[in-house]
């Protein structure tokens, strides 16, 4: 979805419409040993004008930070300031893959109106964004999930806006299955 304007939030946020042009959708199957994996990738902004309390386990942190990390080396290499992690962004990614990873709602961007109406309740802004992947089987799965964003063309834009902060939440379904959620707020 293009950047919109202050004024479309509030038309967005209807129920009956969906938060993202689903067109957005690639997907790339990949074959390494014997394996055949999917990796699934959706990106979604809109600019401005599900908390379970659930802990976040040691390795599902080591992913965010990893993921946090290679962002912010692809945003230096291109002469870009690091974004800085923010938690109030962080619990709402880590909510909806925690959504996404129980199967409450399906994988892509479900809510991502209302994610940004909760955070902005706690931090203003002028331009939020999403990106969310999927994958399994992976050995290296954040690298994974950071190489497939930046082979597209619309989940890269989102990497090297005009942000600040960013958010990222990581979790994994009982299948093996990681799910990604970085947004990203100006």
């Amino acid at each position: 979805m293009g950047p919109m304007r202050p004024n479309t939030l509030k038309s967005l946020a209807r129920e009956d419409e969906p938060d993202c042009d689903w067109s957005t959708v690639s997907m790339s199957i990949l074959k390494r040993s014997s394996f055949t994996l999917l990796t699934i990738l959706l990106g979604c902004s809109i600019p401005n004008n599900a908390g379970e309390g659930l802990r976040t386990s040691p390795d599902l942190l080591h992913l965010e930070r990893e993921v946090h990390q290679l962002i912010n080396e692809h945003r230096i290499s291109q002469n870009l300031p690091p974004l800085t992690l923010n938690e109030t962004i962080t619990k709402e990614a880590r909510n909806h893959s925690r959504a996404m990873a129980k199967r409450k709602i399906p994988f892509g961007h479900h809510g991502f109106v209302k994610r940004v109406q909760r955070i902005a309740r706690a931090l203003p802004y002028s331009l939020a964004a999403e990106n969310v992947a999927y994958n399994r089987g992976y050995a290296y799965c954040a690298g994974n999930a950071v190489e497939g964003w930046l082979r597209s063309s619309r989940h890269r834009k989102n990497i090297s806006g005009n942000y600040r902060f960013t958010g990222i939440g990581v979790a994994k379904d009982p299948y093996g299955g990681y799910y990604f959620t970085q947004i990203f707020w100006q």
